[in-house]
């Protein structure tokens, strides 16, 4: 029944744009013509995998193609998830419609316009940047609720290695890491692992104590070089 509702709503909202309509036409959901321009859209009452796989298969009729669904409620609209959708519709280049039956109205969200993808060159720059820094490879792709080994926790771990037999002053500290981020490291303490005992002298805490032990296979990677 809501689908029919949605189909009532969409068919006045076209007619009054001048077009021509109908319903379940060689298994499409619906039908738009006006002069040579012909819309297809497809029904569902949410968003989900199979409405866009239909409408990937609609594609190949005409350049316009319409995914129309429930207007799904604010929190729904914020979500992650539904975010992901939306990037997904536009980059398959379908248009959305948003049908709210409480009004009999229709909300195009987005138009089936051809997609051309910007490359974000910050986040390229911070990609790279981030795998020559590293050292070690011994993350594993795809691996959930385990710690990642970033190339800022391996300089925070060398830092640790270094304070390994006790206290040392922030020069020999810089000597052992070879790191430029070593103050930074130590000041901000991310970790928790250092503790500032005087004026540029650092040793490691009970946590820092732990790190060493936690960290011991990353370390071996670390001090082969």
């Amino acid at each position: 029944m809501l689908e029919q509702a949605m189909f009532k709503s969409i068919k006045n909202y076209f007619e009054r744009l001048g077009y021509d309509i109908k319903a379940e036409v060689l298994n499409t959901d619906i039908v738009a013509l006006k002069d040579e321009l012909t819309i297809i859209i497809e029904m569902k009452k949410t968003l989900n995998t199979t409405l866009m796989y239909q409408g990937i298969k609609r594609q190949q009729l005409t350049d316009y193609v319409y995914l129309a669904i429930l207007k799904p409620t604010l929190k729904q609209l914020r979500s992650r998830q539904f975010k992901e959708k939306l990037a997904l519709i536009k980059r398959l280049e379908l248009g959305l419609i948003f049908v709210k039956l409480e009004d009999d109205s229709l909300e195009i969200l987005i138009d089936p316009l051809p997609y051309q993808l910007r490359k974000n060159k910050k986040k390229q720059k911070q990609l790279l940047k981030e795998f020559k820094s590293r050292k070690t490879a011994l993350n594993i792709a795809g691996v959930n609720k385990t710690k990642i080994i970033t190339a800022y926790k391996e300089q925070a771990i060398m830092i640790a290695y270094s304070l390994k037999d006790g206290k040392l002053p922030l020069k020999e500290i810089k000597k052992i890491t070879n790191s430029y981020k070593t103050s930074s490291i130590l000041q901000k303490n991310y970790y928790h692992w250092f503790d500032r005992v005087e004026r540029g002298v650092y040793q490691l805490n009970n946590h820092g104590l732990k790190a060493l032990t936690e960290y011991s296979s990353v370390i071996d990677e670390l001090i082969k070089e």
